[in-house]
């Protein structure tokens, strides 16, 4: 070990002797330019070329001298990855160079995480987890016997679960990437700690970046306080909902396009005491642009549909009305809802728990749920409310009804 702490080993010198270097003076050269020896194993003795990739890059450093820092840069992440899991090998990289590397990967991750590009976290995580595992290790190397490679893999594997969350599947990937079977037990305590250290501060990082992008995600499992709200006081707190008849006016559908943004409207017959079923906005702006119009107020047979529309027709996803024009003779004219109608939708009844209306929509993987009354009174609508996705995520229902407690579970309905 020379003056400034790199170790020296003479390729000739095969039983681990020191020896210094007095020309390779590393204290007063550029980062990028400070060079460590390589290990006179024979797999070792050859530094590679800039433009290889290897163990080692040699970065313009003298020859039998690798650069630490461009080994870890200028590689491919599988390779960094082995470099740094690699065993038996104190001071093959720098406290320095780890810190730099540890601090670019986090900039770049915080950077890249979220744009729209073919990218992930994985092997960041790993290769940010594995070098602060390893300074950790050159810490604790004067007063531990433990391997700096030991601590790299500990590393990576706490810093994924406590970010990812995840704990059965990591095992595994551990154990595939060390394929050391006896690393299994303490791997797993590391992924327990981490992952519990985390849920005690905030959510993993996954469904952070779904709630800062506001996807609709359903957790898996609903929240306690949802019990003590039925999908009818649910239903009660949004607009009413907007419903057409089975043979509707032009007007009306148009009206109904206009002026709200749902993708479904439930279809009603025999003066609105019936339901037909669910008919989709795409369809009606689909009728809309084919003309498929009636000159008076009566029921279509089959083959009528099927000379109009296709299959693939009704398939294709046709939001934009603004280019529909209908004259005002049009307006006045008919539309025959029900060869389009999804005639059965999923219905729950008003006094069902949100928790299990929640737990169906998400089992079932449903768009929209219809709720009906539990009593039908003469003259009452047949249905009462829609669910969508939005509706059931706990934080827009917390926006309605503030007054719910997060930490009261009631009786299950």
């Amino acid at each position: 070990m020379d003056e400034d702490g790199n170790l020296q080993i003479s390729n000739s010198n095969y039983n681990g002797e020191e020896e210094a270097d007095p020309e390779n003076n590393t204290m007063n050269q550029p980062l990028l330019k400070r060079h460590r020896t390589l290990s006179s194993t024979p797999l070792a003795l050859a530094c590679p070329t800039n433009g290889r990739s290897g163990n080692f890059k040699q970065f313009n450093c003298p020859n039998g001298y690798y650069n630490d820092l461009a080994t870890l840069f200028l590689t491919t992440n599988d390779d960094a990855v082995r470099n740094v899991f690699s065993s038996n090998t104190p001071n093959e990289f720098g406290m320095v160079s780890l810190w730099i590397y540890f601090g670019l990967y986090c900039i770049l991750g915080l950077i890249t995480f979220g744009i729209a590009t073919p990218s992930g976290l994985f092997l960041p995580i790993i290769l940010m987890g594995s070098a602060y595992g390893r300074m950790l290790g050159t810490v604790m190397g004067p007063y531990t016997k433990i391997d700096q490679g030991l601590y790299a893999v500990l590393g990576a594997a706490s810093l994924m679960a406590g970010s990812m969350r995840m704990t059965v599947s990591l095992c595994v990937i551990f154990l595939e990437l060390t394929n050391n079977l006896l690393l299994l037990p303490i791997t797993m305590f590391v992924l327990l700690i981490a992952k519990t250290v985390g849920d005690s501060f905030n959510l993993s990082i996954y469904e952070i970046i779904l709630h800062l992008k506001g996807l609709p995600f359903l957790e898996a499992n609903p929240e306690p306080w949802m019990r003590n709200l039925t999908v009818g006081e649910l239903g009660d707190a949004k607009p009413p909902v907007v419903t057409l008849r089975g043979v509707e006016k032009v007007a009306n559908i148009v009206d109904a396009l206009r002026n709200t943004t749902h993708n479904a409207f439930p279809v009603l017959d025999g003066d609105a005491t019936e339901l037909h079923g669910l008919i989709l906005r795409a369809h009606l702006v689909k009728v809309l642009k084919k003309r498929w119009f009636l000159n008076e107020k009566r029921r279509t047979e089959d083959w009528e549909v099927r000379e109009k529309f296709t299959p693939v027709e009704l398939a294709e996803r046709e939001d934009n009305f603004d280019d529909v024009g209908i004259t005002s003779s049009e307006m006045q004219m008919y539309v025959d809802l029900h060869p389009l109608t999804n005639t059965t939708p999923y219905t729950v009844v008003q006094s069902m728990s949100v928790a299990k209306a929640l737990v169906l929509f998400r089992s079932v993987g449903l768009r929209h749920l219809l709720i009906v009354p539990k009593i039908q009174a003469s003259g009452m609508s047949p249905v009462i409310g829609i669910l969508t996705r939005q509706d059931l995520r706990a934080y827009n229902i917390l926006q309605a009804f503030p007054h719910l407690d997060k930490h009261k579970s009631g009786k299950l309905r």
